[in-house]
């Protein structure tokens, strides 16, 4: 049985009495992607499935076995970690087409407000709007949303960050829906957050055996591939590349191929692999940033410039 949606008593008290209707509008969507969409490293797949073993055995846990007497809240809140093109986000689909349930899909930019105050109440109505509509929430790159509270606050800025923060830790302690983060950054998590989530499952880089699959998987039998069996072997062998990666290189090379009215060759894949590989190697490359001292009279003339160009 799915988790019991007992009204969360706490939403409306963290909402401004005065003003508890959110500007935010949030929509309702359809899962894009099942579980099976997703090729994960068997550990990995075992933990999603674990994870979700909670909404779907919900009622046996806590009352045929009466863990419910002594565990008192037992919201289903999972964290999908790991780099980028990994499935974090496919597989959040997944779970909640696994439970048959549609989604809210979180931005944080578009919850966030520059009113104090305001990214609470939306966060509020937010939790609000999915519970009414029994949706999974997803909060994708949720590192903005759970990163650690400010502790030295001189701004209004600062209250504010520091104000979001708790409104969703009081909204986690009695939740009794299901929500997903996604995040390439779990260091940055604040303590109080990670202690909240139920289960987190990090998403490696694909071994051997899962590019394999992964290949196989974007590299249909009707595409024109040049023997696809030995290009399948071999270009598996490369390391370093995620699922992402291997959508992205395959249409690449169908693109290609389409152009010159000719066949996707293994040369063809792994020229373009390398240079994905490359471009993810020059971003991670450090740079600085330097300075030098101008006079006043040179800035003065800068600035005078730009009010001749109407650039405030």
């Amino acid at each position: 049985m799915p988790i019991s949606h007992t009204p969360t008593q706490n939403l409306e008290s963290v909402l401004p009495k005065e003003k508890k209707k959110s500007e935010t509008s949030f929509r309702i969507t359809e899962p894009q992607y099942s579980l099976e969409d997703v090729i994960l490293p068997i550990s990995t797949r075992k933990e999603v499935e674990d994870a979700i073993s909670l909404a779907e055995n919900n009622d046996l846990i806590f009352n045929d076995w009466g863990l419910g007497q002594v565990i008192k809240h037992h919201n289903l809140c999972i964290n999908l970690y790991g780099a980028s093109g990994t499935g974090k986000t496919m597989t959040a689909h997944g779970i909640a087409r696994q439970l048959k349930k549609k989604m809210v899909v979180v931005n944080y930019a578009e919850m966030e407000s520059k009113y104090v105050g305001e990214t609470s109440k939306n966060i509020a109505a937010l939790f609000q709007f999915a519970e009414e509509n029994d949706a999974v929430i997803l909060f994708d790159e949720a590192d903005a949303m759970l990163s650690k509270r400010v502790t030295s606050m001189q701004s209004a800025a600062d209250v504010s960050v520091n104000q979001t923060r708790n409104t969703l830790l009081k909204i986690l302690d009695d939740y009794t829906g299901i929500v997903v983060f996604t995040t390439n950054f779990i260091q940055n998590f604040d303590m109080a957050f990670f202690r909240r989530i139920l289960s987190h499952i990090r998403f490696e880089m694909p071994d051997e055996e899962t590019r394999r699959k992964i290949w196989e998987h974007y590299l249909p039998p009707t595409l024109p591939l040049l023997d696809r069996d030995s290009t399948i072997r071999e270009i598996t062998k490369i390391e370093n590349v995620t699922g992402a990666d291997i959508s992205n290189t395959v249409l690449k090379a169908a693109i290609k191929a389409a152009r010159y009215q000719k066949k996707v060759t293994l040369a063809d894949l792994s020229e373009l692999v390398s240079k994905m590989t490359k471009a993810k190697l020059d971003m991670e490359e450090p740079y600085e940033i330097t300075t030098k001292k101008v006079s006043a009279e040179y800035a003065m003339k800068q600035v005078k410039k730009g009010e001749d160009h109407g650039i405030a």
